[in-house]
Order: structure tokens, then sequence, then C-alpha cells
């Protein structure tokens, strides 16, 4: 595998796993859920986005090679506003405000298995494996954001009583989400040096894909009342 080989393999395990087109997606553009099972839903969500960077933030000191560093740097400080404006995590709790959700503090509310063994996984991938396991993961992450983005747009345009400017969480990411992918794939051409680091990234991007599945799943589940265990 050389070159650009190995970013069309993860793209192609991306679309093969059906992560665009999951149930939860499915499931949360059909009709308006109940804001309390709103709230439940996101409050899992926002586990993953609140804890993300942080966890990135990590993997930049396991790193040696200074283009990647600095790849990884770029993506933690786009996520956290960028010097400019607020982090991410505040614009979707803004967004979430303007169709009257507000959530628990994520350092006491107790989550769901899903939510919590997604985040497991990433601190493992990211902190713990070799760091091609995470950039492989990372690659997923950011590859698979966009369509993310747009199918959680469209379903919080089924609820009442937002400003346009309330939602500003999801036109960022319709606008910025093309740069992410172009810093991850750098990074992830230039871990890419032998037969053995593109095992490594591949096999980091199918981890995180099982865990995200798993994790869409768990959302579907909160989303359609069915018990723990029943997926």
């Amino acid at each position: 595998m050389q070159d650009t080989a190995i970013v069309d393999k993860i793209k192609q395990m991306v679309e093969d796993s059906g992560i665009n087109d999951n149930e939860f997606y499915r499931t949360f553009k059909k009709e308006p859920l109940p804001l309390e099972t709103v709230k439940e839903v996101f409050q899992q969500y926002y586990l993953y986005i609140r804890t993300f960077p942080q966890i990135l933030s990590g993997l930049a000191p396991r790193v040696d090679d200074e283009l990647i560093r600095l790849k990884l740097s770029r993506t933690v400080v786009s996520e956290l506003g960028d010097g400019r404006g607020d982090p991410h995590y505040v614009m979707f709790e803004k967004a979430l405000a303007g169709i009257g959700v507000e959530l628990e503090d994520y350092r006491t509310v107790e989550h769901e298995p899903e939510a919590e063994a997604l985040v497991a996984s990433l601190r493992r991938l990211f902190l713990e494996e070799s760091p091609n396991y995470a950039i492989g993961a990372h690659y997923v992450i950011e590859e698979f954001g966009f369509p993310m983005i747009v199918n959680l747009y469209e379903g919080f345009r089924l609820y009442s009583g937002w400003e346009h400017e309330d939602y500003n969480y999801f036109y960022l990411h319709i606008l910025i989400e093309a740069n992410h992918v172009d810093w991850i794939q750098e990074a992830l051409l230039a871990a890419a040096t032998d037969d053995a680091s593109r095992e490594e990234l591949i096999k980091g991007a199918s981890e995180v894909l099982d865990a995200l599945n798993a994790f869409w799943a768990g959302l579907n589940r909160i989303a359609t009342r069915q018990p723990v265990g029943a997926l």
C-alpha cells in the first residue's frame, strides 16, 4: 500500500461500516423526540465531544514526527475555538439551549454503557496504544464528521424555538470539517512509513469504527426507549 492508498482504504472502511446512514440518524430525522429523550441522548453525545479534545491533546506528546504533532495540535486548537470563539462543546450547549434542553454536568452524571465504552476506547487508542492506532482512529472521526453534522442538523431542524445563531455549532462544522480532514490526512500519510505502521493505522481505524457504531446504536436504543442489551 503506497501513497494515498491507505486513505482510500480507510474511507472505504467508513463507507462499508454503515456509520454514515445509521439507525439513530434515521430515527432522529424522522420526527421530533420528547425533549427529555433529546436530553438523555445528547447527554451521551456531549461526553464524546467534551472529552475528545482532552484525549487528542494527550496524543501530541507521544508522536515523534513534528508534522504530525502540528496537525494534531491544530485540530485541538480548532476544537477549542481557535482563540476567537467558543469551544465547540459550548456551541453545542447553545444549540441544545435553543430548543429548551439543558444538560447535567458531564463530570457527575451517570452515562450509558455505550458512551462510557466509546470514551474508554478513545483513551486506550490515543493514550495507550501505538500512536499509529490513534492516527488511524482520528482519521475515521474526521472523515465521518461531515455526514454526522449534516444528519444531526437535519434532526435538530425539526424542533421549535431555535434562532439561526443557536445553530452555529452546525454551520461552523459544515464549513471547517474539510480542514480537519485535510489536516489529519496529512498526518496519516506521514505516519504510513512502512507495512507495520500501515497495519497499525488500519487497526486503529477498525477499532474506533466498532466503538462508534456501538455508540450510535446505543443512542438509537435510548431514542426508541429500548432497554440496555436490547440491540
